[in-house]
């Protein structure tokens, strides 16, 4: 009984989000599922289907358009966008989800100029006043800290411009700057070529460390660690003990280990006409087919193509797919074959992000300001996004939405009130991404140790299924660039394989994967082929000692006659002849795979072959 009441508490607060708060005209009604079900209204023949609208999806939905695919996307929301959500609210424009964007942010700044979207400027330079809990009592830096930090403060960096600040705000990102370059020392050994992380192991260090570990280090003084930890609560989004110390890193190094970068670069510029201008365009271009409203609860592989089942029944066919989903509900619908037990697994134990995002208009003008304070208070981060006569406007990011509730205008209130003891709280606008079952999480920050474990096993295909995602991006992970990076690196994969050419070449997975005897690229092979001891077929032949037998010779499996009509043995040399091309080494085969183009996962994929007696 009290599980069903918890239940029902937390269904109500997020309907108070999405009804309440932004209101209605936020959710355009899109398309009923019922037109693609079972019947005159269903549409077969599609060359790709991509599970998910928002930014990895639209983008990867554009790129197969453009290349002669016939697409169709499914989004289980009324709106695209995925976590990306624009609403206007008195004529107004806000964004609930995803939000910034900056040109270290190559994927979607190419975007921005290919569309001709305009940026504004959600506050620019140093604000008038920095303020931060210290532990016991907030406060603003002090003059006796001057000398300390005076060098910092007023020396620009080389070709750089001096800052128009009071002193008290330029102490404090002095000295914020000061903390943020020791916490992340040794970003660039760690990340030497921070979009292509694999290319190096020096970050696997950091990933065995949480935020909190990396904290403990530091050792810094409560008077120290309410203004670095406010900065942090609002990247990881999620608990310090969860949150991996290497995702930190990563954000450093891809701004280029410099606060003034940093900050510019995730909290800066935004679109004029909000991210729904965007993804828009993207749609325009493409002009895929789309289907709102459309959950899909099960992808079926039958070694002729996919096929997606929806939750009100409807069945569509096409030759592959994209899932084009958060990490967090990868596991919540049905893959048959069943996905591999990683996949899975880092599905189930999602990632730290959790936290909340609040616009809080006050009743009074307020000078620019930022507040910082550490993880255990409700808002680590608050800044300004405008004031004029009318009132100010501000946005707050907390790592844990359990202490605060977000709607509750007065608890707002309080919390503000430790800071800036004056301001009247008039309304505040909110969503909760946690509660949203096609989310279940705010921007990806992986927990300590994903990286590792997990996040190659979430970027690998799987039979004639391919996953995108901003949840999964090389770079910008968690961010708008990740997604359209994401969307547009598996787009091309799959363009590819479905004409029969070699995919991207990428590193090794073989060297990604230390935890299991199967080698992630074995993956794309167990979509179809069983390895058990029952010797007997699944969608594609059985694997277990294939290895010296007849090509051909399963007795439980009806071969196409291109490989029927050989007369070889399956050697080693065989089996990385037919791996790197099966059209190539079968022409006529039926089998929908455009091979392993990395001579390290053929040998890897072979040993395991051999391993199964």
């Amino acid at each position: 009984m009290g599980d069903q009441h918890r239940a029902t508490t937390t269904r109500r607060r997020f309907l108070k989000g999405i009804g309440g708060t932004v209101g209605a005209a936020a959710f355009p009604l899109g398309r009923a599922d019922a037109e693609i079900a079972n019947g005159p209204g269903a549409r077969d023949g599609y060359d790709v289907i991509v599970i998910g609208g928002g930014f990895a999806g639209i983008t990867a939905a554009r790129e197969l358009q453009h290349a002669g695919l016939r697409t169709l996307v499914l989004e289980a929301r009324n709106r695209l966008g995925g976590r990306t959500f624009t609403t206007r609210v008195g004529g107004e424009l806000f964004e609930l989800g995803g939000t910034w964007v900056h040109s270290t942010q190559p994927h979607v700044f190419s975007e921005v100029n290919r569309y001709g979207l305009e940026l504004v400027e959600t506050q620019s330079g140093v604000p008038e006043r920095a303020v931060w809990w210290d532990g016991e009592r907030a406060r603003e830096a002090g003059m006796g800290e001057m000398l300390a930090v005076m060098k910092e403060a007023f020396c620009a960096p080389p070709g750089g411009e001096e800052i128009d600040a009071p002193l008290s705000a330029l102490q404090a990102f002095a000295l914020l700057s000061r903390q943020m370059s020791e916490f992340h020392a040794g970003a660039g050994t760690a990340f030497p070529r921070p979009f292509d992380p694999f290319s190096s192991e020096g970050w696997k260090d950091a990933d065995t460390l949480s935020i909190r570990d990396r904290l403990n280090e530091l050792d810094l003084s409560a008077d120290r660690a309410g203004l670095l930890e406010g900065v942090l609560g609002a990247s990881a989004h999620g608990s310090f003990d969860e949150a991996s110390f290497a995702e930190m890193l990563r954000w450093w190094a891809l701004s280029g280990q410099d606060l003034s970068r940093y900050s510019d670069s995730v909290a800066r510029y935004r679109l004029r006409d909000g991210t729904e201008s965007l993804i828009q365009a993207m749609l325009a271009d493409g002009q895929p087919d789309v289907r709102l409203a459309t959950a899909v609860t099960e992808v079926i592989q039958d070694g002729e193509g996919v096929e997606i089942r929806t939750e009100s029944g409807g069945r569509l066919r096409a030759r592959a797919a994209i899932a084009a989903l958060p990490m967090n509900v990868v596991a919540n619908i049905r893959f048959t074959p069943a996905l591999h037990p990683d996949k899975v697994a880092a599905s189930r134990e999602r990632h730290a992000g959790a936290g909340v995002k609040v616009y809080v208009r006050l009743r009074n003008p307020l000078p620019p300001t930022t507040i910082f304070a550490g993880e255990s208070e409700p808002f680590t981060s608050i800044f300004g996004m405008k004031s004029d006569v009318e009132g100010a406007e501000l946005v707050a990011f907390g790592t844990d939405p359990a202490k605060i509730d977000v709607h509750d205008r007065a608890a707002v209130q309080v919390a503000l009130r430790r800071f800036l003891p004056e301001v009247e709280v008039v309304s505040t606008l909110a969503y909760d991404w946690n509660l949203d079952p096609y989310s279940l999480g705010t921007w990806c920050v992986l927990k300590k140790g994903q990286m590792t474990r997990s996040l190659a096993a979430l970027r690998e295909p799987h039979g004639l299924v391919h996953f995108a995602g901003g949840d999964i991006a090389l770079g910008w992970r968690g961010f708008i660039d990740g997604a359209i990076e994401s969307g547009n690196r598996v787009a091309h994969d799959l363009i590819a394989r479905l004409e029969g050419r070699p995919e991207q070449d990428a590193p090794s997975t073989e060297a990604r994967t230390a935890h299991s005897s199967e080698p992630v690229a074995f993956q794309q092979c167990a979509a179809c082929h069983p390895t058990d001891a029952s010797g007997n077929a699944g969608v594609g032949p059985n694997l277990r000692g294939i290895v010296d037998r007849k090509v051909g010779s399963d007795s439980s499996f009806r071969y196409s006659d291109a490989i029927r009509g050989r007369d070889h043995t399956w050697t080693d040399a065989e089996l990385d002849a037919f791996l790197t091309d099966p059209a190539t080494y079968a022409p006529g085969t039926k089998m929908p795979f455009g091979g392993l183009k990395n001579s390290r996962d053929r040998a890897a994929v072979i040993r395991f072959l051999r391993s199964l007696e």
